[in-house]
């Protein structure tokens, strides 16, 4: 342990000297794949709630995945959602690179870890290992490319990380060769009427091939936002810009720049693009201005934030502004236009019908009869007015009345703590089955869990704004075949789909053959288990194939197929 802590201290204290010297142009990484990289995903390409961590690189199922430096590893994730198998080595210079989505891992990792599921009887792991367990040469073959965890197609994920915060940081600045001669695509530009909090009063959309003439505005208080897209030479893809700034008559007014984004601020990129129009169009929009009133000590600045206010423009006279998107290779991209305010009678109305005010940066509590609702200082980008309604159902399977909570277009950050009471008695044999659910667009529940609380409220922890209720839960999950053939004397793989009619809820499952713990792999993107008799030691013959699947509410299903290896 004692070697663990003196090479995590050597790797923290060269850390600094290697940033700077890759930043320079030395090139002391290998690329993670043999032959051109063909990028599908950039680092700090927006996604919904998140920032891309990494690049995604094109490969074929099998494709050979070496690591890109000397080091060890010092992780390795095995999950049915998420990275689905993911290999993290640790570097002597202070960096951490990262392989995901892997189909198949070296033998010896292979070993470690068939040994831990077995002796855990469980298909996820989370393996951590000290410098002296698995070392690894630059170059050295790791693993496989896949299509593993929440993936859906088959690529490598590959991130750099700063060891010391675990910190994602933008891998092209390793030296890693992608050729990029193509400037980057403005599509449209949105420019925002505010109020004097900065609060969004009206918004326009302006394609890019229509912009020329003035641009007039009823409110002094503006902001611009972009949409736009990179692309390297070898692939079609329409990736993520590397930045974007603002200037207004010569002067640069604020930027992003897609560099190095902490975990704990990725779910900002809610505030630093329009989530209304996200929500609304899957229309990603950058904004160039950070948020106005409310948190701003709870808002990040520089880097993939916004880190200037929104614009102020005199009455009566034009500002000359552009958007500059560059890419990571140096190309630009420009466009211009011309913001003249005109004040009218036609400005647009600020009052919103609601409920609530609550200020952004402090803690909430609204508390009406039955139902309850706190939000921590964190929870809000700016000062909301919150709408609440309360709907009476008297469906069979909802034990309360419908709560509307605002609406979905509306990012919260974090988590809220919501509480509701039951409308009507519910019967200790049926206590279990209760769940807060969240309505869609057609009133369909999804599950946000919960659990009873000492006065006879279940509670949950919700993470976006929405209609809610408590609902039952009764009904049990379904297995169905996919391949599993009576006779597997051949491939010896077999797979079956496990389901739950409540999405949102986790199932738990446990498969035996002849009563013997049997390892499946779990591919939560298909709902499926996939199980292979020569990793599990089957030997040839008659067997039986059981499996219990249990919801998150404690509905089971059991399971059962007579086959032949």
């Amino acid at each position: 342990m004692r070697s663990y802590f003196t090479l995590l201290l050597y790797l923290l204290l060269l850390a600094p000297a290697y940033s700077q010297k890759n930043t320079s142009g030395v090139k002391e990484y290998a690329a993670p794949l043999k032959g051109p990289l063909l990028v599908t995903g950039t680092f700090g390409e927006l996604r919904s709630d998140h920032y891309h961590a990494g690049l995604d690189f094109r490969g074929a199922t099998g494709t050979p995945v070496y690591a890109v430096n000397d080091g060890f590893v010092s992780r390795l994730v095995v999950s049915g959602g998420g990275y689905g198998q993911a290999i993290y080595v640790d570097h002597p210079d202070g960096y951490r690179s990262v392989y995901g989505h892997l189909e198949a891992l070296s033998p010896e990792l292979t070993d470690t870890l068939r040994k831990r599921q077995f002796g855990e009887e469980r298909f996820a792991q989370d393996l951590r290992f000290d410098s002296l367990a698995y070392p690894i040469a630059r170059g050295q073959r790791i693993g496989q490319v896949g299509n593993r965890g929440h993936s859906f197609g088959s690529h490598l994920h590959f991130e750099m990380r700063e060891i010391a915060d675990d910190v994602p940081v933008n891998p092209l600045r390793f030296g890693f060769s992608v050729p990029d001669h193509r400037q980057p695509q403005i599509r449209s530009l949105r420019v925002y009427e505010l109020d004097g909090a900065g609060r969004e009063l009206a918004a326009t959309t302006y394609k890019t091939k229509a912009l020329g003439d003035t641009i007039f505005v009823r409110t002094p208080h503006v902001g611009i936002a972009v949409k736009a897209y990179d692309r390297q030479d070898a692939m079609p893809n329409w990736n993520g810009i590397y930045s974007a700034e603002l200037f207004v008559d010569s002067v640069r007014r604020s930027g992003i720049l897609h560099e190095r984004i902490p975990h704990e601020q990725t779910q900002y990129l809610n505030a630093q693009t329009d989530y209304r129009e996200w929500r609304e169009n899957t229309s990603w929009f950058h904004r160039l201005w950070r948020l106005g009133s409310g948190n701003k000590a709870l808002l990040p600045t520089g880097g993939a934030f916004n880190d200037g206010p929104a614009l102020k423009l005199p009455l009566g006279r034009p500002a000359a502004g552009y958007v500059e998107v560059k890419d990571f290779a140096g190309n630009v991209t420009r466009q211009g236009f011309i913001l003249k305010y005109r004040a009218g009678t036609d400005a647009p109305a600020g009052d919103l019908p609601h409920q609530y005010f609550l200020p952004a940066g402090e803690e909430s509590l609204i508390e009406r009869p039955g139902f309850s609702l706190h939000f921590p200082e964190t929870a809000l980008y700016e000062d909301l007015y919150l709408q609440y309604g309360r709907l009476s159902d008297d469906s069979a399977d909802r034990v309360s009345a419908t709560y509307h909570v605002h609406e979905a277009r509306v990012p919260l950050h974090g988590r809220a703590t919501i509480r509701v009471k039951p409308g009507r008695p519910v019967a200790d044999s049926l206590m279990a089955h209760v769940y807060l659910g969240q309505c869609d667009d057609d009133g369909r529940p999804g599950s946000r869990g919960g659990r009873w609380t000492e006065n006879g409220w279940v509670e949950a922890r919700i993470g976006g704004f929405g209609d809610y209720a408590l609902f039952l839960d009764t009904v049990p999950p379904t297995v169905e075949v996919h391949v599993f053939p009576t006779n597997l004397s051949r491939s010896g793989k077999f797979s079956v789909e496990i389901k739950d009619d409540v999405s949102g809820g986790r199932l738990g499952y446990r498969g035996t053959i002849d009563g013997k713990w049997v390892l499946l792999e779990y591919d939560a993107k298909k709902d499926r288990l996939n199980g292979d008799l020569r990793v599990n030691g089957i030997g040839r013959g008659k067997h039986i194939f059981e499996l219990t699947v249990t919801d998150a509410r404690g509905n089971t299903t059991g399971w059962r197929r007579n086959f032949v290896f």
